[in-house]
């Protein structure tokens, strides 16, 4: 007993000795550093400065998002998605003729244009086409991950809105580069004659359901008005109900036509467009807090290296 007594108070005197060491080589090394960079002070305040003025210059030039949120009508998904990749294309060919047909004269300071869809799997399937895209997602679905799918080029192209990503080093107005590139989208003549024909069929419509609606008011009026119709009271007459669910039915659809009616004015709709969003993602316009830093640490990592090497190259001539 008294050996190991004796034993686990040696154990933990040198434990604590261990500690006692390494938190003592901690602070030495605190104040290595610390006197190292008071010898060095010139040096490194003049990194400092320096990164300072780097990175106000870099950050002078910032970078603008520019989002334009569409809307593809009469079923021209891959259409706009044709046209963007094409204009995105023509953007790293620099062909300024094709820009300057389409009404934009400044390309040089246009990163990038790019297109993705917005995820709207329930906008999907409520779509106009609301079975067959339903039956479509339960049919791909059987066969893999629907998270998969969701993101899933085919799938993806088809969802109700888009986001047309432009990124430019300078603040455009927005007659200078989105409505040139809207005015592009439009000109098509197959969806423009399609255009018409949409149209024309949604006016003819939502005629047809006011009709529809004024007919099933008559009906209801004159049951109403008669308590009995071929000796059916109203209380059993099962197809009133049912004539007052059909006209709920109609006054709904009516509402998203009109709805459609305002979207339907072109063929690549703008629901929302912001220009000229300043880019402040990874390190975008913080050059100037980076810098600084990065470049103290370079050279006292340089330093150090170069310490290490000179002890080594002594140890092997030795």
């Amino acid at each position: 007993m008294s050996t190991n007594s004796q034993e686990q108070e040696i154990d933990l005197s040198q434990i604590g000795k261990s500690i006692s060491k390494a938190f003592q080589n901690v602070i030495n090394k605190c104040f290595d550093l610390l006197f190292f960079i008071q010898k060095k002070v010139i040096i490194i305040g003049a990194l400092f400065i320096l990164g300072i003025g780097l990175g106000f210059y870099l950050d002078k030039e910032p970078n603008y998002t520019s989002d334009v949120v569409v809307i593809p009508n009469f079923g021209s998904n891959e259409y706009l998605y044709d046209k963007v990749n094409l204009i995105s294309l023509k953007l790293i060919e620099k062909d300024e003729a094709f820009f300057k047909a389409i009404g934009i004269s400044n390309i040089k300071d246009i990163n990038s244009i790019d297109i993705q869809p917005i995820t709207g799997i329930y906008n999907f399937i409520n779509s106009e086409n609301q079975k067959e895209n339903f039956e479509l997602i339960k049919l791909m679905a059987e066969d893999g991950d629907i998270e998969k799918i969701i993101k899933d080029d085919v799938t993806s192209r088809n969802y109700y809105l888009h986001n047309i990503n432009i990124k430019t080093t300078i603040a455009y107005e927005k007659k200078d580069l989105v409505e040139p590139l809207l005015k592009y989208l439009q000109q098509t003549d197959y969806f423009t004659k399609l255009q018409k024909v949409y149209q024309n069929n949604l006016v003819e419509k939502i005629e047809a359901n006011k009709l529809l609606i004024t007919q099933i008011d008559q009906i209801i009026l004159n049951l109403t008005q008669n308590k009995t119709t071929g000796g059916v009271s109203i209380s059993e007459n099962t197809g009133l109900n049912d004539l007052i669910q059909k006209k709920d039915e109609l006054i709904s659809e009516n509402q998203r036509l009109a709805i459609h009616n305002l979207e339907y004015d072109k063929i690549v709709k703008d629901q929302n467009i912001s220009l000229n969003q300043m880019n402040t993602k990874g390190v975008n316009n913080k050059m100037k807090l980076i810098l600084p830093f990065l470049f103290v640490l370079l050279y006292l990592l340089g330093y150090t290296f170069t310490q290490l090497y000179k002890k080594q190259k002594q140890r092997v001539q030795s």
